[in-house]
């Protein structure tokens, strides 16, 4: 399986935003702090990319937050390990301070830090040639937002000081914004955050990471059918997970089923009137929910792991569940509930980009995990009905979000859905995962990645576009034919 890697760095110091048209980057240096997890949360809120600067040694005492950024999607870059100024330094110290700093994000999240942010701007040509040398782009800023100097006040005075220094670059075509979430974080920049983002979003910007990632990030929703209907569940804003439900023709408003999650949570189907509900918890470990179709649940409970993804389930017909992530180590690991009894969690294997893999069965009893490699390709393993694991092998693509993985209406065979740029993708699969079509495009303006499950004799392809959950479905869910076309839950 193919690594993750940077682009190519380019030469010198940058200090605008990447992207053509009107583009803004939002920069978070000396995290991760105890109001990370409040930025983060606007963030996926409003849907919007941004990168964080984090300084080795408090991400050393916070990885929990750090696996939280990445789990929302955002770029996450080198600090040093301990904020010095770099040009007082020789050439052996200031690639010290890089490479361990280096060393502990991989070892947390398994994503090497493509860019790279000198303290307090400062810099010569041995930080730049380092910096390059690494693999690293060097980025500065063209906004101060100066918040640091607000401390840990909560004064509307500091707010709107940090709001007025940040929208200041609407002067620019492609400003980038320096603010901040040190260990003791700062109240003030939490409170203005979502004036800023109003501001740019109103003003024609579009929010790119320092990767020139423009894509809207919102997380992926959840789906699962039962004998009342489709249910749907998506993270809701206050972070815990809400579902809705379409019984014939007519969707349920929203019902909080609590728990508080990053990044969306998954479904399966446990039988004809139940729900498994699985997410990753702020702590980073994998929670499980069951819900009924009379709507009682049973409470979040904590089968542990490590996971940088949002969760990927199934439920076989003889009644095994199997949930699979990608760990903080890259690979993928997966833990499945048989007779009652829950396995620990089992390496599979791989090096994956941060976007969650995916499972699926079918009637033949053969388990098909599907992910997404460091060529942005998707690459398939399965285990037979006797318990045998395959390798790795890629299917190819070009992926931009979470995979969704289903059997066919009939069960005979498996379906992919992903998104490409922010269109969606369907492939259909063997019954093993040992052969593809070719990737069909059904359009969309997607914003997150896809759920899919079947419904009957289709298949139904759910998805956040914008602010609104849309649904896509195959009318022949045996040959996904017949696409209905994107429409939105009303």
């Amino acid at each position: 399986m193919a690594a993750t890697s940077c682009p190519t760095a380019s030469a010198g110091v940058h200090h605008y935003a990447p992207g053509a048209g009107k583009t803004v980057a939002l920069t978070f240096d000396d995290g991760p702090g105890v109001t990370t997890a409040a930025i983060l949360s606007i963030l996926q809120r409003y849907g919007v990319p941004a990168t964080f600067f984090n300084v080795g040694v408090n991400a050393s005492v916070r990885p929990t937050l750090v696996r939280s950024e990445v789990v929302a999607g955002h770029v996450v870059g080198n600090h040093t390990w301990d904020h010095p100024e770099m040009p007082t330094l020789s050439t052996t110290g200031q690639a010290a301070e890089m490479d361990q700093a280096t060393a502990l994000q991989r070892s947390q999240i398994a994503v090497s830090p493509c860019v790279f942010r000198p303290p307090y701007g400062e810099y010569n040509s041995t930080t730049l040639a380092l910096g390059q040398q690494r693999g690293m782009t060097v980025w500065n800023w063209s906004v101060d937002t100066e918040d640091w100097k607000a401390g840990t006040s909560t004064s509307s005075t500091w707010v709107d000081r940090i709001v007025s220094r940040a929208i200041a670059g609407g002067s620019q075509s492609h400003p980038v914004v320096l603010m901040h979430n040190p260990p003791a974080g700062i109240p003030a920049n939490v409170s203005a955050l979502p004036r800023i983002i109003e501001y740019y979003g109103s003003h024609g910007y579009r929010f790119v990471d320092l990767l020139g990632g423009t894509q809207r990030r919102a997380p992926t929703p959840g789906a699962a059918t039962t004998s009342v209907g489709l249910h749907v569940v998506t993270r809701g804003s206050s972070a815990d997970v809400v579902e809705r439900t379409l019984r014939r023709t007519t969707w349920s408003g929203s019902s909080s089923l609590g728990g508080s999650v990053v990044g969306g949570p998954a479904a399966a189907a446990l039988g004809p009137a139940s729900t498994a509900v699985v997410a990753a918890g702020n702590n980073n470990a994998v929670y499980r929910n069951t819900v009924t179709d009379a709507g009682v649940t049973t409470g979040w409970t904590s089968l542990g792991g490590v996971t940088t993804t949002r969760p990927g389930i199934t439920v076989a017909p003889n009644g095994v569940e199997s949930i699979v992530v990608r760990g903080g180590t890259g690979q993928v690991y997966i833990k499945q509930r048989v007779g009652g009894q829950w396995s620990g969690w089992v390496g599979l294997g791989g090096l994956l980009t941060p976007f969650a893999p995916a499972v699926a069965v079918t009637t033949s009893g053969v388990l098909t995990v599907a992910a997404v490699a460091g060529d942005r390709a998707m690459w398939v393993k399965h285990r037979s009905a006797s318990g045998a694991w395959t390798g790795w092998s890629r299917v190819g693509g070009s992926i931009t979000s979470d995979i969704a993985l289903s059997p066919t209406a009939d069960g005979t065979r498996l379906v992919a859905v992903v998104r490409g740029g922010q269109n969606g993708y369907v492939a259909i699969g063997n019954a093993d995962g040992t052969s593809w079509s070719g990737w069909q495009n059904i359009g969309g303006g997607l914003s997150s990645g896809p759920a899919a499950t079947v419904n009957g004799s289709a298949l139904e392809v759910l998805v956040i576009g914008g602010d609104r959950i849309y649904r896509n479905t195959a009318i022949d869910g045996t040959s996904v034919t017949g696409w209905t076309g994107w429409r939105s839950l009303p």
